[in-house]
């Protein structure tokens, strides 16, 4: 397989995985015994964070009335905003290094 090629496959698996994240992380958080309302505004605020982090696929999502008003919306909201910004801002910046890495790789081989 050759880099360009394996480089393609990375990126595509890593977009995989960050459609995939909140959604199942907030039935497993409630599947653990996360209440309901901690475990929407953590979906919510996942979406949101890597909205924030630099998705093109995510959008900015949040009931403002429960963030308001319920502390476990907005406790949820918060963790999952800053853990899934956090997470696409680094899974980006692996895609962009790996990028540059095979950039520096094929600038050598095309050398006149």
């Amino acid at each position: 397989m050759t880099h360009r090629a394996l480089l393609t496959l990375t990126a595509t698996a890593a977009m995989a995985l960050a459609f995939s994240g909140c959604a199942s992380t907030a039935e497993n958080m409630r599947a653990q015994g996360y209440g309901p309302d901690y475990s929407q505004g953590y979906g919510d605020g996942c979406d949101s964070g890597k909205k924030a982090g630099g998705s093109m696929f995510d959008q900015f999502k949040k009931n403002v009335n429960k963030y308001d008003h319920n502390h476990k919306y907005k406790e949820g909201w918060d963790d999952g905003y800053k853990e899934c910004r956090s997470e696409e801002k680094q899974m980006l910046k692996s895609i962009e290094n790996s990028q540059r890495d095979q950039a520096i790789r094929d600038s050598g081989k095309y050398k006149y």
